[in-house]
């Protein structure tokens, strides 16, 4: 750990700018230290004291982003018994990196806690760290630029005044949530004190984070204002001296939330109506959890009976649930998931380091997906010509792409005049004309493979040597595409999920021939559109069409082997499933889930074999929900099973334990995964798991589809197999993989 410097004097104008002793601004003296560091071991944070105002800039050397680490908080720690004898106007913390204040904890060092003890015992020396920036003698302001996330926001509310950048880079929040835990520095107890119950709660459970003019609003900051005289302000604040400690809490949160704020803050807090605001709460968090996350609840629980205590006590029922917390399996699922997530986005990165540039984007066909698509790319700020065969299929794209737009403007996601930008870079037409100068094209049409292989030619007619055709197919391997092409090298996979807007995964496919360019273009563009992006190589299905399949295929098989449609839907929502197999199903369409299916039996056998009652769903009109009835009937938004469909498919009611129902289900998925990584499709865990749990929602609480099967144990989910092979068929048999790993005691991941 460094040991503190004594603290720099200069007579400088506290806004930055230097007088003839030639003092730098703050954010100078960080960059220096920076440079000169550059390597643990150096000076996380640079203090310098001019014009009696202490000015402590974070700038943790060799790191993108400042974090709460045990090395800068011990550094901290110093600083301030130093500054405790100064006798001082006032301290101004602010950060040196340049679009970052504090990020929030080390992630890493959290992911190694497990022991209670040792927990506990950072808790303790972060509280009195803490502790002590509220107690500083002289007045506290905290200048916010960029992400103020975590610890970073808690340590800010123990200043006496926040004062945030306008910019759209700065953000406040507590996402703690996320990673299964908790805020553990004092957020669950301070925040509400300050911006009220609601505003806090809302906060907490959400891991929403708000803007700089939001945070203002809500009472979260004192002021805002434009970056470059964030210190100019946070200097006027000093001047209004220590807030009192009666300043604290709803009389200042209500002042800055006006009479809605302040009513619904004090209905929280009497005991009638505090004691309905939180089972509001509980039960809205049960409803999209289903109680599957422990951390949400327990965030209610602490600011519940911490409002009711003194800061001190109120403090420590926040330690004990976050030791709690941060031990359990849930914290270590979520956080083996924030890490995947950051090693698979760290290998697309370098990989798209190759990529060309693509100022233009064409996108063929004009329905859900091919708008959705064009919404997006034209979102991020590049132009797109969207292109579909008649004048009234490209109005519906274009009205689709308003749509997603508008409703950007009504969550405040966007300006209006924003809005009205990136529908201007959307340029829909029914020729190829414009297709003249295109870099990239994206296919969206019917999933066929000679209406594609048709595409592919009036494309590369219509455009430049060099464009990359990149097909949003889900089924049909890219090489049996690419056959129908003149330059089979600029072909490529990039299959979307639906809706595009919402869903975070891009799964990339390279067939043999394509181009190292052409992948490294194509990843490039999937990030620059906010995906993450997956790389797998071809096949029937490629990774996540190929393992979904099996899933929803073994939910039929259940239906048919007795069980109710709301027995197996139950079932699998339990389990943690957003949403059951047969639901899902009709959301897709049971005719586009059959068609994809049949393109999988084709080359992969019979154990992607739909039962017969799936035919008999098709033939009776039963596509889903956009034809009103599939295994449910839909009147209007409301579902009910759909009782017809029994005696359609000649059924008996067999139930079976709920348990079987989930276990075949999530095995089957398994068994495909372990074929796909025998055949080189993906060969990373890493790929996998990330790529279920963003792809269509596989439990993120229980890891990954792998984490989970090391969890259980290869050997139990061998003899599972085996088992439910034996009472209902071979397509159960385990996947020669999962045999071979289990033989050996191995796992998935190390």
């Amino acid at each position: 750990m460094a040991r503190a410097s004594k603290p720099t004097r200069a007579g400088a104008d506290p806004t930055g700018a230097t007088e003839e002793s030639g003092a730098a601004s703050p954010a100078a003296h960080a960059a220096s230290a920076s440079a000169a560091s550059g390597q643990p071991g150096g000076q996380p944070a640079v203090l310098t004291i001019r014009d009696g105002v202490a000015w402590l800039v974070f700038d943790a050397p060799g790191k993108k982003v400042n974090t709460l680490s045990q090395w800068l908080m011990g550094w901290f720690g110093e600083q301030l018994e130093a500054l405790a004898r100064e006798p001082l106007r006032g301290l101004v913390l602010r950060s040196g990196k340049p679009d970052t204040f504090i990020a929030g904890a080390d992630i890493e060092e959290i992911e190694q806690l497990s022991d209670r003890a040792a927990v506990r015992e950072l808790l303790r020396l972060g509280h009195e760290l803490f502790g002590r920036v509220a107690s500083l003698p002289f007045p506290t302001v905290s200048a916010i630029h960029g992400a103020c996330l975590g610890g970073g926001l808690e340590l800010s509310l123990c200043c006496d005044w926040r004062v945030a950048s306008e910019h759209e880079k700065t953000r406040l929040g507590l996402p703690e949530v996320q990673l299964g835990i908790i805020p553990g520095l004092g957020g669950t107890q301070r925040l509400p004190r300050l911006v009220g119950v609601p505003a806090a709660l809302d906060l907490i459970l959400t891991a929403r984070q708000v803007s700089g003019s939001r945070a203002r609003k809500i009472g979260l900051v004192d002021e805002t204002c434009h970056q470059a005289i964030l210190d100019r302000v946070a200097v006027g604040l000093l001047a209004r001296g220590k807030r009192r400690a009666s300043a604290r809490g709803p009389s200042w949160a209500s002042a800055k939330q006006g009479f809605t704020g302040r009513v619904a803050d004090l209905v929280a807090r009497s005991p009638l109506g505090g004691k309905l605001v939180y089972d509001r709460a509980r039960a809205q968090t049960l409803e999209k959890t289903a109680g599957h996350y422990p951390a949400p609840l327990r965030a209610i629980d602490v600011v519940e009976r911490g409002m009711r205590l003194p800061l001190p006590e109120a403090l420590a029922v926040e330690a004990d649930a976050f030791v709690e917390l941060v031990v359990g399996e849930t914290a270590k699922s979520l956080i083996g998931i924030f890490f995947m997530k950051n090693r698979v986005e760290a290998r697309a990165a370098e990989l798209a380091k190759a990529a060309r540039p693509v100022p233009r984007v064409g996108v063929l066909g004009a329905g859900l997906m091919g708008a959705g698509i064009a919404q997006v790319i034209a979102h991020r700020g590049t132009p797109v010509v969207l292109k579909d065969k008649d004048l009234a299929s490209l109005a519906r794209g274009t009205k689709y792409c308003a749509e997603r737009e508008a409703e950007l403007v009504a969550r405040r996601r966007q300006t209006d005049v924003e809005r009205r930008q990136a529908l201007a870079r959307i340029h829909p037409t029914i020729e190829y004309e414009s297709f003249r100068h295109l870099d990239f094209v994206v296919e969206a049409v019917f999933e066929d493979l000679d209406v594609k292989r048709q595409v592919i030619r009036e494309v590369e007619a219509a455009t430049l040597p060099s464009a990359i055709f990149a097909s949003n197919t889900s089924t049909i391997p890219i090489a049996e595409l690419a056959a129908a092409s003149s330059r089979p090298q600029q072909v490529v996979g990039m299959h979307f999920f639906s809706p595009v807007h919402k869903m975070p995964l891009v799964e990339v496919i390279r067939h043999p021939g394509t181009a190292p360019e052409v992948l490294a273009t194509t990843v490039s563009l999937g990030r620059a559109m906010g995906k993450t992006v997956i790389v797998v190589d071809d096949g029937p299905g490629f990774f996540t069409s190929r393992v979904i399949a099996p899933f929803l295929n073994e939910a039929v098989w259940c239906l048919v082997d007795g069980a109710t449609i709301e027995e197996v839907d139950r079932a699998l929502k339990a389990w943690g499933w957003p949403a059951g197999g047969l639901q899902l199903l009709d959301e897709v369409g049971l005719d586009v889930a059959f068609h994809a299916g049949q393109v999988l039996l084709s080359r992969l056998g019979d154990r992607i074999d739909a039962p017969p009652a799936f035919q008999k769903m098709i033939d009776d009109g039963r596509k889903g929900r956009k034809a009103g009835m599939g295994f449910y009937r839909y009147d209007g938004k409301e579902k009910e099973a759909d009782s017809a469909v029994y005696e359609l498919l000649g059924w008996r009611h067999h139930p079976l334990p709920e348990g079987e129902i989930a276990e075949r289900c999530w095995l089957q998925m398994l068994n495909e995964v372990a074929r796909t990584m025998e055949e080189g499709i993906v060969r990373d865990p890493d790929v996998v798991d990330i790529g279920v749990i963003f792809g269509f929602g596989f439990p993120p609480f229980r890891g990954g589809i792998l984490r989970e099967a090391d969890r259980v144990g290869l050997d139990l989910v061998v003899e599972r197999l085996d088992g439910y092979a034996a009472r209902h068929g071979k397509r159960l048999l385990p996947a020669p993989l999962l045999r071979e790993m289990a033989a050996r005691g191995e796992r998935f991941h190390g």
